[in-house]
């Protein structure tokens, strides 16, 4: 018996034939290499038995297969073979039938050809077919009228059942529309009259069911709110719903309910009456004092009835379906309110168009109804559908159209508010009230115009549109410190022309102009700067933490994050024109509303700050001038021996009385008006100005005796003492303490009083012996301000030691 042993081929294999194509040495060389493969030790010998069962199982297997297969085959063949003779039969039977077509309308028509006789039966043909199309027609009418009769029967017991053919109507309407707008079928008067029937069958539905509900109403002596409901209120009510199930499905928006509709009429015809009439409070130049209060007297009417009778039918008709938790059917103030809305939107619409070009009752009558929409928020809990952004009001529709007019308006009351500000008498004055002691102190202008602010917050924080919130914020609250902001950097550049030589000259300044910015009255205009702009500045810093413009503002950083410069963020406005006028770290996540408004101010104060400085360091040469000149500190008096007992009774010298007024005068007026910080920062400076000019125009330029040194002593102590009065707390650093260590090595006796007190010709011996030996005397005079040079400076103005 021969073997077939299966291999794994190679793809040329299965295109070879083992038994031709493959030559006999190689079959040879395979059975001999799988029989090695298989039969390695004499152990394997003894598994021949089995290997031979395995191999001509394989071979039972593979003759299976194969017959198998030719069976197969053979079937494929036969059944191609039957399809191929069944193909040619339907195409023979179809070659004679189109043949006897022809011949049988060339017979009809009398046509020689098939072509003439298609063409003589073309008319015909159409004439059929219309009279198919009229068919459909008169089938299409007959089911109308059947839909629209079984909507009739099961009205008003069953408007559940009643919807089904409506429903049915309704898409068959719809469907019609469709196919019409899509191809060139020539029935339009078919599809207008199935859109009206439906049209119609709904509201004749509608009528038959608020007909049923206002008997009942009407048997309950309504709108008598103490009368007990019955169960024909109840079903009504339910019934209503039902009959309204399609629409409330497909609602988006607030849907007033066929109920509530019914409940409301007697109250829409009185305030048809009362506010749309010819009564006194139907006028439109009465706003909304009249008819929204009414309104709010309405609901609060009927909100126990409606609470008690309303609610339970509400939720059990919604109880389990996708409206549960939505206030505007299970609530049924909610839905009281809904249904009044379309009678305050009419008459709001009828106000506004009366009152657009009266720019005062128009921004009034707006303010009333942002007022009168957050009532009904808080008040009723109402938020028209959704309770996450909540209901945006009736002030939202009004604002899609009259938002510019409104704000044109809001725009020109403001800035004529803060025009009045700037004019009136005390504008300019110092409020000394405006804030606690060591604090800085605002002019009655800055606290007027900050108050105009807050006041303008209160117009607009209830506005729900983002764009509408920024464009009142930039063209009211921006434009307005804006306007001032140039005003406080004018004031200064005023100031800054008047008191140069240049300016004068350039602007022809009057003398009166002069001396409105020389000494305490330049001192007051600068305070004046400092202290609106520093007002302006804790304004602000407070405003941006309110929760207002933290919200604002991070609704817009939220939009100009990872946007363009030149990309709107909110309207019109760009990114990069939003950061110019708010916060170059808009879009970060930093920064707050007023960063670059708050910025400008503070540059302003600085700016102030700094000119304070001047004005009162710079007049000192001016003012100290009979004092820096005067020749009596060689005066000689008592012996060296009494002078300790002759200095404490020495008076300042007569010429530093009229400098140190007018020093005093300006640390008493500062203390007042500005802040403790900015005070020690200008004065600082200031004192620090004083005390070099003291110290190289008289300790280092004047000769002194032991009498004028007592004395220059004397007037530093009483310098002193003016600054120590205002700056109590700051210690030696405000006290000239250079100066200080000068005077009182200029005051060396000129004979020791007592043993380890160093006398004037010993100080001045060490002091010019060497390096070594003057740092000596300066320790142990406790002096670490002064070095070797300027010691020696100071010893050589005193007289006794150069005898």
């Amino acid at each position: 018996m021969s073997l077939h042993i299966e291999q794994e081929r190679s793809p040329r294999a299965y295109l070879c034939n083992p038994t031709d194509d493959i030559p006999v040495g190689e079959r040879n060389i395979r059975v001999e290499d799988w029989l090695n493969d298989k039969i390695q030790t004499t152990a394997d010998m003894t598994d021949l038995s089995s290997l031979l069962e395995n191999v001509e199982a394989k071979q039972r297997q593979l003759e299976e297969q194969l017959k198998d297969a030719k069976t197969k085959l053979a079937e494929a063949k036969i059944s191609a073979a039957n399809h191929t003779s069944l193909m040619t039969q339907k195409t023979q039977a179809f070659e004679q039938q189109q043949e006897d077509l022809r011949a049988r309308m060339m017979m009809l028509t009398s046509s020689n050809t098939p072509e003439e006789a298609v063409q003589r039966l073309k008319g015909p043909m159409e004439k059929l077919q219309q009279v198919e199309v009229a068919q459909a027609y008169v089938e299409l009418l007959r089911d109308v009228n059947d839909l629209t009769k079984e909507a009739h029967q099961n009205l008003p017991d069953n408007p559940t059942e009643a919807l089904k053919p409506y429903v049915r109507l309704k898409q068959l309407a719809m469907t019609l529309q469709a196919t019409q707008n899509s191809t060139e079928i020539a029935a339009p008067h078919l599809v207008s009259y199935v859109e009206q029937t439906s049209s119609h069958l709904w509201t004749q539905m509608v009528q038959i069911m608020v007909k049923e509900f206002r008997d009942v109403l009407k048997a309950l002596n309504w709108p008598n709110l103490t009368v007990e409901v019955s169960k024909e209120w109840q079903i009504c009510f339910g019934r209503l719903l039902d009959l309204q199930a399609p629409e409330i499905r497909e609602a988006r928006e607030p849907l007033v309910l066929l109920p509530f509709a019914v409940l409301v009429k007697e109250s829409e015809l009185k305030f048809r009456y009362h506010f749309m009439g010819t009564t006194p409070t139907s006028a439109s130049s009465v706003l909304g004092e009249y008819y929204l209060h009414w309104i709010l007297k309405v609901v609060d009417l009927h909100e126990a009835y409606l609470r008690d009778n309303a609610g339970p039918v509400l939720a059990a008709h919604f109880l389990g379906s996708s409206l549960s938790g939505n206030s505007l059917y299970i609530d049924p103030v909610s839905a009281f309110i809904t249904a009044l809305l379309p009678l305050v939107k009419e008459k709001t619409d009828l106000v506004l168009n009366d009152i657009q070009h009266n720019s005062a009752h128009l921004s009034k009558f707006i303010g009333q109804l942002m007022v009168w929409d957050d009532a009904i928020r808080i008040k009723y809990k109402y938020d028209g559908g959704n309770a996450e952004v909540g209901w945006v009001g009736v002030t939202w529709h009004v604002l899609d159209k009259w938002f510019s007019p409104w704000l044109e308006a809001q725009e020109r009351f403001a800035f004529q508010r803060y025009e009045e500000i700037m004019e009136s008498p005390g504008n300019g004055d110092i409020d000394y009230d405006s804030n606690e002691s060591k604090k800085t102190k605002g002019t009655f202008g800055a606290t007027k115009v900050t108050d105009l602010l807050k006041t303008i917050t209160t117009q607009y924080k209830d506005l729900r549109k983002v764009s509408h919130k920024l464009r009142f914020f930039l063209n009211t609250q921006i434009a307005i410190l804006d306007r001032y902001q140039i005003r406080l950097s004018e004031s200064l550049d005023a100031y800054i022309s008047l008191t140069s030589t240049v300016g004068r000259i350039a602007t022809g300044a009057t003398k009166e102009q002069q001396r409105s910015v020389e000494g305490m009255a330049g001192l007051v205009s600068l305070c004046k700067v400092f202290g609106s702009a520093d007002h302006i500045i804790s304004t602000l810093d407070f405003l941006s933490n309110e929760a207002f413009f933290v919200e604002l503002y991070f609704q817009l950083d939220e939009r100009a994050q990872g946007v363009h410069p030149d990309s709107a963020i909110a309207g019109p406005i760009t990114c990069s024109e939003l950061k110019l006028s708010t916060s170059l770290k808009l879009g970060t996540g930093e920064g707050t509303i007023f960063d670059t408004t708050i910025q400008g101010f503070k540059k302003i104060r600085s700016n102030a700050g700094d000119l304070l400085q001047r004005a009162i360091k710079y007049p000192f040469p001016t003012a100290f001038r009979a004092y820096l000149t005067q020749a009596q500190w060689t005066t000689v008096g008592q012996d060296s021996q009494s002078l300790p007992y002759h200095t404490s009774s020495l008076t300042i010298s007569a010429e530093l009385d009229q400098p140190l007024q007018v020093m005093k005068e300006k640390m008493a007026y500062l203390e007042k008006t500005i802040s403790y910080p900015a005070f020690m920062r200008i004065w600082r400076q200031a004192i620090s100005a004083l005390e070099d000019l003291l110290f190289n125009e008289v300790l280092l330029r004047q000769d002194f005796t032991t009498l004028g040194a007592a004395r220059f002593s004397q007037d530093l102590k009483g310098i002193q003492s003016i600054i120590g009065n205002y700056l109590p707390l700051e210690g030696k650093a405000f006290m000239m303490p250079r100066l200080t260590q000068g005077i009182a090595l200029l005051n060396l006796p000129i004979e020791a009083p007592d043993e380890g007190v160093m006398s004037l010709s010993e100080a001045a011996e060490k002091i010019y012996a060497g390096r070594n030996e003057c740092e000596g005397v300066l320790k142990r005079l406790h002096i670490d301000l002064l070095d070797n040079p300027t010691a020696r400076q100071i010893i050589l103005r005193r007289v006794e030691a150069n005898d």
